[in-house]
């Protein structure tokens, strides 16, 4: 009966463990496979409100962890298994990726990206901004803007973002907002968060936005506003809103208002904290001039022209604002309407004597009046170095083109600036029509001089069938006199460019209509002394990546008599291929073209072709080199090349003929070898065989080192049986004196040969005979008679459990089990706080 019942016991925790098998796996029915982006960081969080069991499992490098959250970190495709049948009602979705800024100009194109096995979650994408230097980061709507609703309202698309301002002691929430509107970014101060929320079973629908450096500012954030045409209306809100805005800050709402419109704004509700120094109010700036008013008086109305508007705080009581659940708060709307009145604009260039701007009409038929000095005319030139009164009546933005035109020069060498001067964008009055189409950079070498251009960081690519610059802006490099050079984008080969002649850059835009104000440049100038060339072009190839150049002004020809050169850097060990894919050669009526190829220090041509000659269209070069073009004045057609760089690892034909005879040599010396080891194993073996029999050996093995084979046991070996033992060979332990014992007091090793040298001197007893008595101390050992090693206390072995301890003590784990929840891994740790209960003030 006693067996039966055991019997039966087993059979139940059978049974309940494949019950449990079968209802996890009945359970285990929502698998994904989530791809993880270098950089990213994927969070699989439960909500506040679930109360429902249900474990995440992870497997990632073989290993499978459950757990009631998950952290994936590690890019590359990770398999998950939510122990429950509808886990989006228990768990949300956190992607966290981190955009940084080292360097000036730094920007970043953002397109958020979904993940389909992701569609019944809620989603919430952060974007984390961080430098390593106090910055300005610059988050750009400009394609369809946003608009700002209250923190705890949901947008219609199910798309929510939120902005937020990281500061050293707290987060300030600058706002909820949706998707499109009339707000075209964000300036934040020293860094922050985009956060993109998106509902569970709504597809994401992508809003790119630019992120770059930005201009300095004074403020928490500057929030930039550009109304429309018409009449519009749009309502903001303080950060932090319902909750108080930051103690002793600032904030920025900088509007765009169009031309013949009346702006008003209106405060809807506010509330003012207990303050302990300074009084809160608002700052209004328009055309140049500033106003300070309070949160209780009237605000602007009826006001053409754009402005901006800076909320202040005081320093705050806070416990008594606290206490009263006041501070400061601040909600607003702003209007505009269109009018038919003249619109004022002075510009004020006294600072400026190389910044000018043309302003035309874009057809004779437009009804706009532009005015200079209260003078009617269809295009005006403002010029530099002073200031200048403007006038528009009846004029849109779609009807006028400005040109602004920068020129940086030095009349001496000497003279000019010892560093690279960056191409920056001028900053123009608010006033001025915002179409603005194009920015010439005139650039003004000295006489004997030259004129180089840097990339501003990095290096520069020319824009050629299958690298294209796809930029939103433009930038065409070419010769004052109009003499294209090419078309210039960032990341390439191109370290700088030399031109023998002054230069201009232009930039206009690429697919919109016009320049957008906050485009940036990527070159900076320099003047340098005079060189032979009319261009020189400085290479820096990358190995295994293939780099297309072309000659100046492709696809047309290079202008009559020019000469260019590409000189090209890389290290030793590498080989550079050359490869003409296209060359159009003129018929020349005077000279004739070249193309020549010669190493660094050499004046040997390692490649040389002419209009009326045929050459290879590829060529392998050893070391660095320059590729030299030179034109002539054709009778008829142009002279033009393009060509493809790639580096490689050296491919000599003496190589394999070394290793060959290395391997030769290192065979034979591993056949010699072995041959040696082999003669003198047989040496030993012969000499082993040598030793003297009839030695008496107290183990009872004749086994000796050297011998081939294991010793054989007491039973098969009959060795230790003898027919006669002499007395010296039983007692001679007796005889020894102290010149047998070595200098520890112990005796020398007795299992050793030593022949006999005739009698010995009188003998001499032991120093301690304890040594040889039985343990119990009773008499003296019995010679041959096997006994077993006993291991001294101090060096007791450690036993199998005590390893085990010790692995466990070293690990944490016991069995795999009891692992610790992984920390989350975040490249922006700050939480975004959004307020959960509005408070009426």
């Amino acid at each position: 009966m006693k067996y039966l019942k055991v019997f039966g016991i087993a059979c139940l925790i059978i049974l309940y463990g494949e019950f449990v098998s079968s209802l996890w796996s009945s359970t285990e029915s929502h698998k994904v496979t989530l791809t993880v982006d270098p950089g990213t960081v994927v969070s699989i969080n439960r909500t506040a409100v679930s109360g429902r069991e249900c474990m995440v499992c992870v497997e990632e490098d073989g290993e499978r962890s459950c757990q009631p959250e998950a952290v994936l970190s590690n890019a590359g495709q990770v398999p998950v298994t939510f122990g429950c049948t509808a886990p989006w009602e228990i768990f949300t979705v956190e992607i966290r990726m981190k955009l940084e800024c080292e360097t000036k100009p730094c920007q970043h194109a953002v397109i958020p990206e979904d993940s389909e096995p992701l569609f019944e979650f809620n989603r919430t994408f952060h974007w984390c901004l961080r430098a390593p230097v106090r910055m300005t980061f610059h988050v750009a709507f400009s394609k369809t803007g946003l608009t700002q609703i209250r923190p705890l309202d949901t947008c219609p698309d199910g798309h929510t973002y939120n902005l937020v301002a990281l500061e050293s002691t707290k987060n300030v929430h600058l706002g909820s907002f949706c998707a499109n509107g009339t707000i075209t970014g964000v300036q934040i101060l020293n860094g922050g968060k985009v956060v993109l929320t998106v509902l569970g079973r709504k597809k994401l629908e992508p809003q790119a936005f630019d992120v770059y450096w930005g201009d300095d500012i004074k403020s928490l954030a500057v929030v930039n506003v550009k109304l429309p045409k018409g009449q519009s209306s749009q309502e903001f809100f303080s950060a932090n809103y319902p909750s108080s805005f930051p103690d002793d800050d600032l904030m920025t709402w900088s509007f765009g208002v169009p031309r013949f419109h009346d702006t008003t704004v209106k405060f809807l509700k506010h509330s003012e904290p207990h303050c302990q120094k300074k009084v809160p109010g608002v700052v209004y700036e328009q055309n140049g001039q500033r106003v300070v008013r309070e949160l209780s008086g009237t605000q602007l109305t009826g006001e053409q022209g754009s402005f901006t508007l800076t909320l202040l705080n005081c320093e705050m009581d806070v416990v008594r604002s606290r206490a009263e659940a006041a501070g400061l708060t601040l909600q607003f709307r702003v209007s505009a309407i269109r009018t038919g009145s003249e619109v004022l604009c002075q510009v004020d260039f006294t600072q400026e004597n190389s910044l000018s701007l043309h302003i035309a009409k874009k057809t004779t038929d437009s009804t706009c009046n532009l005015k200079l000095e209260g003078v009617s005319q269809d295009s005006v030139i403002v010029p530099p170095g002073k200031k200048s009164t403007l006038s528009f009546k009846n004029c849109p933005e779609e009807d006028l083109l400005l040109t602004v035109n920068k020129t940086i020069a030095c009349e001496r060498l000497e003279d000019c600036p010892r560093s690279p001067v960056p191409l920056t964008v001028p900053a123009l009055e608010r006033c001025l029509p915002e179409s603005l189409k194009t920015i010439h950079w005139n650039l003004l070498a000295p006489e004997h001089g030259t004129v180089e251009l840097w990339a501003y960081s990095g290096t520069l690519h020319q824009s050629l069938p299958g690298q294209e610059c796809n930029g939103s802006v433009e930038f065409r490099v070419g010769e004052a006199d109009g003499t294209p050079i090419g078309e210039f984008c960032p990341t390439g080969v191109i370290s700088k460019i030399l031109v023998h002649a002054n230069v201009t850059v232009t930039a206009s835009p690429r697919r919109e209509p016009f320049l957008s104000e906050t485009f940036q440049t990527f070159f900076k100038v320099f003047f340098t002394e005079e060189i032979r060339e009319t261009y020189i072009f400085m290479i820096k190839p990358e190995r295994d990546t293939p780099s297309l150049l072309a000659s100046p002004g492709w696809p047309g020809g290079m202008k009559p008599y020019s000469t260019a050169s590409w000189i090209t850097h890389f290290p030793e060990k590498l080989d550079a291929h050359l490869t003409f894919t296209k060359v159009s050669q003129p018929k020349c009526a005077h000279r004739h073209t070249s193309i020549q190829v010669q190493t660094l220090g050499s004046q040997e041509e390692m490649y040389s072709r002419r209009e009326d000659e045929e050459g290879n269209s590829e060529i392998t070069i050893h070391e660095s080199f320059y590729l030299n073009m030179s034109n002539c004045q054709p009778e008829r057609g142009s002279f033009s090349a393009m060509w493809e760089t790639k580096l490689k690892r050296h491919r000599r034909v003496i190589l394999p003929i070394v290793l060959a005879v290395v391997g030769v040599l290192f065979l034979g010396s591993i056949i010699a070898l072995v041959a040696i080891c082999v003669v003198v194993r047989k040496k030993k073996q012969e000499m082993a065989h040598e030793v003297a029999r009839g030695v008496y050996n107290p183990n009872g093995h004749s086994f000796l080192p050297g011998l081939p084979g294991p010793p054989k046991t007491v039973e098969d070996d009959d060795t230790h049986i003898y027919d006669y033992i002499e007395d010296t060979l039983v007692y001679g332990h007796l005889l020894r004196d102290d010149e047998d014992t070595d200098r520890y007091g112990e005796p020398i090793a007795t299992d050793t040969y030593r022949p006999f040298n005739g009698p010995t001197t009188e003998a001499t007893p032991l120093k301690d005979m304890t040594a040889l008595k039985e343990p119990n101390g009773e008499g003296e050992p019995e010679v041959g008679v096997y006994r077993p090693f006993v291991t001294p206390p101090e060096a007791t072995p450690p036993t199998a459990q005590d390893n085990q301890n010790s692995h466990t003590r070293h690990t944490g784990v016991e069995g795999g089990e009891g692992r610790s929840t992984p920390e989350p891994l975040s490249p922006c740790s700050e939480a975004l706080q959004v307020q959960q209960v509005p408070v009426d003030v």
